[in-house]
């Protein structure tokens, strides 16, 4: 365990890769706070914030605590994980509805405190400004980056639970600055011009919730992602032809035909993986090979092959082998858990 790196990882691929998804609920809170009357509530910027991520930061340490204590038995499942990123993706879209004042009905998802948390912070501007974002940054904890989970499974690993609290405290330290730069951006940009900033706030929220519900789609291995529609008005080349009997067999430069098993390693780096598209036949085993090496700390890690039951988180330089055999053709996707990276596997 080494914390400084641990740190250095939230600080770039971390920090780039949650702000993906728990950036755009930031930004969404603190948009919907400025469609209020009272714009003193605006001219604290680093309030809600600040709300937010000492939430985050306090929730991800009594997660990492938890998670050294008592091991995997309190780690999320896939579903579980993908049904917060759902909920997530919709309060973005609902966001932006409410700031294009689309319906009345959205105005609901500017959180207010109860009212013994206003007779405890006498200033109800101010309480209000801290609620909303401390309570989206407590739950942050529940729709985890893949890079996030990484830490988790190292947390576990630690056997620790004053370990796992630091693996996590210092990773979410290390995304602290991408947030800061969402947040105050966010808070200060509306000064300029605020209709103009919340309407083009909308057209980004909407555009983040519809990347993230594309990822959940390609997660699941979902026939309408649009990396599957793709495919399906394109079809892919022909299959791989030559001579000899054993070419013959495979569909794909990039397997190889051994012992009756159909083998492909996929090399899992920092930008996806690669090849992002192979061919293997029906009915034969096939050896999928996941490979990492020179530190890889990306989403990718998190990898998942909904069709056929694989779901394997990769350390930084490491090796996993899965062996299934496909009964059905078609086109599959596997991806990392947020559906960041992706590719495809068909089966002829």
């Amino acid at each position: 365990m080494n914390l400084w790196l641990i740190f250095l990882t939230g600080l770039t691929s971390g920090g780039i890769t949650c702000a993906a998804m728990q950036g755009g609920i930031l930004a969404s809170t603190i948009a919907n706070q400025k469609l209020g009357p009272d714009d003193s509530q605006h001219r604290d910027d680093i309030i809600p914030v600040a709300g937010f991520l000492t939430a985050k930061l306090l929730s991800h340490i009594i997660l990492g605590f938890l998670l050294g204590a008592l091991g995997s038995a309190i780690s999320l499942s896939l579903n579980v994980r993908l049904f917060f990123q759902a909920f997530a993706a919709l309060f973005m879209f609902a966001s932006a509805m409410n700031l294009l004042e689309v319906h009345p009905i959205f105005r609901y998802l500017a959180f207010t405190p109860p009212k013994f948390a206003r007779q405890l912070i006498k200033n109800n501007s101010r309480a209000n400004q801290i609620f909303a974002p401390s309570l989206l940054g407590l739950f942050t904890v529940l729709i985890p980056c893949g890079v996030t989970q990484a830490m988790e499974v190292l947390a576990i690993s630690s056997g620790s639970a004053v370990s796992g609290a630091l693996i996590m405290g210092a990773f979410v330290l290390g995304t602290i600055p991408m947030f800061i730069l969402i947040g105050v951006a966010t808070a200060r940009l509306s000064e300029v011009s605020k209709g103009i900033f919340l309407r083009a706030a909308a057209i980004l929220l909407i555009a983040m919730a519809l990347y993230s519900l594309n990822g959940i789609l390609q997660v699941t291995d979902n026939p309408y992602s649009l990396q599957r529609l793709g495919p399906r008005l394109v079809r892919l080349l022909p299959p791989y032809e030559t001579k000899g009997v054993v070419a013959s067999k495979i569909a794909d430069s990039s397997v190889r035909l051994v012992d009756g098993k159909q083998k492909v390693t996929l090399r899992v780096s920092n930008s996806g993986y690669s090849p992002k598209t192979f061919r293997v036949q029906k009915d034969i085993p096939v050896e999928l090979t996941l490979e990492t090496t020179g530190g890889v700390y990306s989403c990718a890690t998190a990898f998942n092959f909904k069709a056929f039951d694989i779901a394997d988180f990769l350390g930084p330089s490491d090796s996993k082998v899965h062996v299934f055999t496909p009964t059905k053709k078609g086109i599959f996707t596997f991806a990392c858990s947020m559906g960041m990276y992706s590719g495809t596997m068909e089966v002829i």
